[in-house]
């Protein structure tokens, strides 16, 4: 039986649609090594703990939260990239953790990702030609027919098929990006997860990285799992928003509402820290400075991990952990005074 978090955090959009990816209770730690010795079997960094989700086709969902939360390591364990400890992932129903290579490799087709930095995610002594047809090859396409898809993959993230025969090195940033969306999109996926995509190019690049992205979405449907830090970034782009603290889900619900009326403490402090267009109003506005610092993952917070550093904080958020239900603001919330 799901648990009221599980339950709550998964409810269908309108319309009932079946989710075309389900993640329940992902849970990732990594064994810690002192100072160059052994690992200890009973030293973990708890990165993901008990992280439970729904994504539903042609929507955009993202998770949000502090460097370290472990939103990265989540989308790299649905992709298994990183192998989980435990928890269940699916794909259309059927489970991504349990698929033999050749199973997933099969399956990989329909799940991509684009990495936070457009330059160590491309081969450097690879022409751009081969580093997007890649994909393609490895699923069986002949090198002609994969070759032969290039200049249309590049058109679709606007670069010029002329420059396919050049080296990463040879373009910007921005342009290096690109060319890790269009091998993304080679095989056509229907859920495109991506970790960071403009949060190592200037801002002044960002925008068109970003317009790309949510043109190929109202144009392809693809599903977007958008990991980001930045509120400002995701505000426009997101359906949903999945707010991460210290490994776990503290709030989850559609963007519109969240961003209007965030029911987590620790979303409110995001929000009131991510700046507004607006100078009248960003002048006015307060903002919710955070105490203290992120408490250790390898020996987080009992109760509420957010307890430490929550001007709400009272004796049950130290004894009690709050479940990830609605308590009446339209979507789930992890907060004992939600």
């Amino acid at each position: 039986m799901s648990s009221p978090a599980t339950s709550e955090a998964s409810a269908p959009p309108p319309g009932g649609a079946e989710p075309l990816l389900s993640v329940r209770d992902l849970v990732k730690e990594f064994p810690v090594r002192h100072s160059g010795g052994p690992i200890r079997g009973r030293d973990v960094v708890h990165a993901v703990s008990g992280v439970s989700f729904d994504l539903y086709a042609g929507e955009v969902l993202s998770l949000v939260g502090e460097s370290g939360c472990g939103k990265s390591t989540t989308g790299r364990c649905i992709l298994r990239l990183v192998e989980p400890t435990s928890g269940e992932v699916t794909f259309r129903g059927e489970d991504l953790l349990h698929k033999r290579p050749g199973e997933l490799r099969a399956l990989r087709r329909h799940l991509q990702i684009v990495f936070q930095d457009p330059y160590s995610s491309l081969h450097p002594r690879r022409r751009v030609r081969d580093i997007i047809a890649e994909p393609m090859i490895v699923q069986g396409m002949s090198n002609r027919a994969a070759l032969a898809e290039v200049p249309r993959l590049m058109e679709t993230v606007h670069l010029d098929p002329a420059r396919a025969g050049r080296y990463p090195h040879e373009f910007s940033g921005g342009q290096r990006q690109r060319i890790g969306i269009a091998r993304a999109l080679s095989l056509s996926p229907e859920i495109l997860v991506l970790d960071e995509p403009v949060s190592a190019l200037d801002v002044s690049v960002q925008a068109g990285i970003l317009g790309l992205l949510e043109d190929l979405q109202q144009r392809l449907q693809i599903a977007y799992l958008f990991i980001s830090h930045n509120l400002s970034v995701v505000r426009h782009l997101a359906d949903r928003v999945a707010v991460m603290y210290l490994g776990k889900i503290v709030e989850i619900g559609p963007a519109l509402e969240t961003f209007a009326d965030p029911g987590h403490p620790y979303t409110q402090a995001l929000l009131s820290a991510a700046p507004i267009p607006d100078p009248v109003v960003e002048r006015g506005r307060e903002r919710i400075v955070l105490g203290g610092e992120v408490p250790s993952a390898i020996e987080p917070p009992s109760g509420c991990r957010f307890r430490t550093r929550c001007w709400k904080a009272a004796e049950i958020c130290a004894t009690e952990e709050p479940a990830l239900i609605d308590r009446g603001n339209g979507h789930p919330v992890a907060c004992h005074f939600a």
